[in-house]
């Protein structure tokens, strides 16, 4: 009897065991999104007046952990920079209004596209005249460096690009004159241009005859299948239950014009 009641308790030390390791695990599968971004780029995402984190990213970001079971955790740094973090494991996935592209794709897998948009040519019309990509032909160009703005500024012949570790940078020198134009994201561009009456936007899809109508992605490593599974899964309950409608009405004022599927 003894024997049996001392196996009996081995037995349940080790069931005791498994649970806990059970438990342990799903702690940790239901535990924190860390996630970066630059949030120097309003409205995805940037710094509200009490200096934290705000944006459509950052909420949206927010949305999808919580149906994951997760909470958010956000790790900021400079945007061409933020994919060699995510491979040096600094944090599990980027969101930062990072468009899909064949390049990016080799280093990097994507989430389902969350967000299109198209590119903007921003301007002060009292000092140039803008209507169309060729007439930036002779001019001086501000981008961020390793964006779909630096690039598609690139593609026009006569063109001296001028590229800046952020935005803001870049729309700060073409207030003060320093540039003719900035090229980049044309929600972004909006946003600055809507508090900075004396700027003018041009939406554009095409420059030198290529399309730039972009779609933004989340990125995660290439060998974590799971959590860019999660990630779908979990932004497409978001745009189910409406949230993603509304994060898009308080940023954009206006009806999402594409929805993630």
């Amino acid at each position: 009897m003894k024997k049996t009641a001392f196996a009996r308790s081995i037995v349940l030390m080790v069931v005791a065991v498994m649970v806990l390791t059970v438990l342990t695990g799903c702690k940790t599968e239901a535990g924190t999104l860390n996630w970066g971004t630059d949030p120097t780029y309003a409205p995805f995402e940037y710094a509200d007046a009490a200096n934290k984190p705000t944006g459509f990213d950052v909420e949206l970001m927010e949305a999808i952990a919580a149906k994951m079971g997760r909470t958010s955790s956000l790790t900021s740094g400079a945007f061409d920079g933020l994919l060699l973090a995510l491979q040096g494991k600094k944090f599990d996935a980027v969101c930062a209004a990072m468009t899909i592209t064949p390049e990016r794709g080799k280093e990097v897998s994507f989430s389902i596209p969350y967000y299109r948009a198209d590119m903007g040519i921003m301007y002060n019309p009292s000092k140039n005249t803008i209507t169309k990509p060729e007439d930036l032909v002779g001019k001086t160009v501000g981008v961020q460096t390793g964006t779909t703005g630096e690039s598609s500024a690139k593609m026009i012949t006569g063109v001296k690009v001028s590229s800046y570790p952020d935005i803001q940078l870049a729309t700060l020198d073409l207030e003060n004159g320093k540039t003719d134009a900035v090229v980049n994201d044309y929600p972004v561009c909006t946003a600055y241009a809507s508090t900075h009456p004396t700027l003018k936007v041009l939406d554009t899809t095409s420059i030198a005859g290529q399309d730039l109508t972009q779609l933004y992605g989340i990125a995660v490593r290439k060998d974590d299948a799971q959590l860019k599974s999660d990630i779908d899964a979990a932004l497409l309950k978001v745009v189910a239950d409406g949230t993603y409608a509304s994060l898009y009405r308080k940023y954009f004022f206006a009806d999402p014009p594409y929805l993630p599927k």
